[in-house]
């Protein structure tokens, strides 16, 4: 039986993929467990505090502080003593964020309070046809996941109340997926007894490679990683409107990566980085997003505890509570995470992961070529994998080793053959880390209801954001994978751009300054 069914679900996919192809049998109700700042966050008076209010203008801050930043970072260029220029940038920064900041408790002292929570928002009372929003956990996206993880275990119940099943599906996206993990590592035998399935999407629960190089001061800028970022955001993003001017810019970006010009200046401002980062970072972290437990959570377990000595160091005594905090999530669920989900799986607890990918990462630290949904590492997402790096494939000889194929992703751009649950774990390629479609949520939500695995076929192990649709992917669907340039082809459409562009600024067709 089924058989049959994977065979008519397959069937229907071809006309509708990520659409629920029947009512599923055994349909529970979904806790979807959203990510950071996606709760508004109101001060004790009421006021919204967070989205930054809309009077705030980022580009208007930017042009009032630039030049009095940038005259310190020269007198400390000159004199070795970054010092002033660091409190010239803390007091630029710190007022933005410090009605959102936390105590060195990591604890909202000052009484702000998320907009929404567990108790002030009502729980439908159904049976059937359960929506992806139905049970929506509302909860401060500051806090340690650890207690976020109590109020979560509670709203289980509450759910379970309110429905009448025995059981909860849980999703979780970013950040939330850690809120997740401290549940199930906390309450385990509660999560055996009133979870069924677990999904994550773009989990953060390995940590994030960006965050985590800021947190640590440790920040690389590598030349093919600068040459990524550039070229995606003036392809896609339409940052230049003319195209002979954005074809021209792009060459040149080119050009420079060729000939290690990039590489010269990210050496640069490596130097640079390292001159002004102790006391520049750790005293803005400390009053901002450093003193939330919520984003210590996000760093990477290789460098958690670098991070935690270059953002407290001499005062860690000071802000030992917080840090208490930060090391109950890294030390009792992060580095024991994989062993925790097999264990659950055993218990009859089953998880799905779905990753995203075919986006370049922040270009700020060592390995930031990588292949991942522009903020997450598509290797950290998954718990595994080989990937070959952005705008890249596996190579030949490579894709020779994988024994079983079927790992293989139709771009040659996946082998995820080696991920911790590889027989769980799908991939769709071209959605953003902050983009969370409804199609991706139902997808979700109907291989955790069908309880299918990769091996049912009744979902692809990879697939494709089209058009606001997820369809399976295609082996000819190559977007952003590059072949090898020669130094002197890309001279050569430098040279091309160069003239193009001059010819248009000559027939007064483009203008470069108003």
């Amino acid at each position: 039986m089924k058989k049959l069914i994977s065979v008519l679900l397959s069937f229907l996919m071809i006309f509708s993929f990520g659409i629920p192809a029947f009512a599923a049998k055994d349909e529970r109700p979904t806790i979807y467990v959203t990510g950071a700042q996606t709760n508004d966050l109101y001060n004790a008076e009421g006021e919204r505090i967070y989205p930054i209010s809309d009077d705030i203008d980022a580009m208007e801050v930017i042009k009032n502080n630039l030049k009095p930043c940038m005259k310190k970072l020269i007198l400390g260029l000159l004199t070795d003593n970054y010092e002033p220029y660091a409190k010239e940038f803390y007091n630029a920064f710190v007022p933005i964020y410090e009605d959102i900041a936390l105590d060195k408790n990591g604890e909202a002292s000052n009484g702000s309070h998320p907009r929404n929570n567990i108790y002030d928002v009502e729980i439908p009372q159904k049976t059937e046809d359960y929506g992806i929003w139905d049970y929506r956990f509302w909860y401060d996206w500051r806090i340690s996941p650890m207690v976020a993880a109590d109020q979560l275990k509670e709203y289980i119940e509450m759910v379970v109340d309110a429905t009448g099943e025995e059981k909860v599906n849980l999703m979780g996206r970013c950040y939330g997926a850690n809120v997740i993990a401290a549940y199930f590592t906390k309450y385990e035998d509660h999560a055996v007894k009133y979870v069924d399935d677990i999904s994550f999407l773009s989990s953060s629960i390995i940590g994030i490679d960006m965050m985590s190089a800021l947190f640590s001061g440790n920040m690389k800028f590598e030349d093919n990683a600068i040459n990524n970022f550039v070229n995606f955001f003036m392809n896609k993003e339409n940052i230049i409107e003319d195209e002979t001017v954005s074809v021209f810019v792009l060459t040149l970006v080119e050009l420079f990566n060729e000939i290690k010009v990039l590489g010269i200046t990210g050496e640069l401002l490596e130097d640079l980085v390292d001159k002004v980062k102790d006391d520049l970072i750790p005293p803005i972290l400390r009053d901002t997003f450093g003193s939330m437990p919520a984003y210590w959570s996000m760093t990477t377990p290789e460098s958690y505890e670098e991070a935690i000595e270059f953002v407290f160091g001499d005062c860690k005594e000071e802000y030992k509570n917080l840090i208490a905090k930060t090391d109950d999530y890294h030390y009792n669920v992060q580095l024991k995470i994989e062993s925790t989900i097999k264990r659950l799986e055993q218990k009859g607890v089953k998880f799905n992961i779905f990753v995203k990918y075919n986006f370049p990462d922040y270009p700020i630290y060592e390995g930031a070529t990588c292949q991942g949904d522009g903020t997450t590492a598509a290797v950290r997402q998954a718990f595994g994998g080989v990937y070959a790096d952005f705008g890249e494939v596996l190579s030949n000889k490579y894709i020779e080793t994988i024994e079983n194929k079927n790992y293989l992703s139709p771009d040659k751009v996946i082998d995820a053959s080696s991920c911790l649950l590889p027989n769980n774990t799908w991939f769709v390629k071209n959605i953003h880390h902050d983009i969370f479609p409804n199609e991706l949520n139902r997808l979700a939500m109907d291989v955790m209801n069908l309880d299918v695995s990769v091996s049912d076929n009744v979902f692809p192990r990879f697939a494709d954001y089209v058009d606001g649709k997820i369809v399976p992917l295609e082996a000819d669907n190559a977007d952003n994978v590059v072949s090898t340039k020669h130094p002197l082809a890309t001279l050569m459409r430098f040279i091309t751009a160069f003239f193009n562009l001059i010819s248009k600024l000559l027939k007064n067709e483009i203008t470069l300054f108003a």
